[in-house]
């Protein structure tokens, strides 16, 4: 497709386990507004439980998602789906493009996980527990993926290939994944001016 731009795979790994690491800390400040306007008010109880069932929730989930993920769902898996770019050269996505898909992927992490947390918070009611849990399960998740983006680095350093997603926005990473040879070491894109040649 003409608009397929190359976004770095290990990058867009990355990006999606910060994007739910910094959401997962944005649902923990916006407990705190929310318990302040309840009828019963915030009080130090509440701040001790919420810190302490998000961090027990994240220990514990941080090793259960590591080896549930890693059978489906870790980016490193797509790896062996990847075919070689062959003649075709595209542009690599800019600072600007990987601004604006970081932003949009934490907002839309954010605003989900405060959905499910007010739905937890109307179910199990308030107390810093719903919170916790909602807080310490996306962080969780984070965490686990953000170690599994190591493997991306590895394969690239052994197998001497750079894995990006073809595609015209990170949305699209899993409808195409290619890999092009590292060029003496060096981290580089197949890239292409405004006259169609390579730069």
């Amino acid at each position: 497709m003409r608009d397929e731009k190359l976004w770095r795979y290990s990058g867009l790994a990355r990006l999606w386990s910060w994007a739910l690491i910094v959401a997962s800390l944005g649902l923990l400040v916006l407990a705190i507004p929310l318990e302040a306007g309840s009828p019963g008010g915030l009080d130090a109880r509440y701040l001790i439980s919420l810190v302490v069932m998000s961090v027990l929730t994240a220990a514990v989930l941080y090793p259960f998602f590591l080896m549930w993920l890693r059978r489906s769902a870790m980016p490193s898996l797509r790896l062996e789906h990847a075919e070689p770019s062959g003649s075709r050269r595209l542009l690599a996505a800019s600072s600007a493009d990987w601004r604006k898909w970081g932003v949009i992927t934490t907002v839309l992490i954010f605003a989900g996980g405060a959905a499910v947390m007010v739905f937890l918070v109307a179910l199990l009611g308030r107390g810093g527990t719903a919170e916790g849990v909602t807080v310490g399960m996306i962080a969780a998740w984070g965490l686990a993926t953000l170690r599994d983006t190591r493997k991306i680095s590895s394969a690239e350093a052994e197998q001497g290939r750079r894995y990006y997603a073809a595609c015209k926005r990170p949305t699209g990473v899993g409808h195409k994944l290619v890999w092009v040879p590292a060029e003496d070491g060096e981290e580089r894109a197949p890239r292409r001016d405004a006259s169609g040649a390579r730069a």
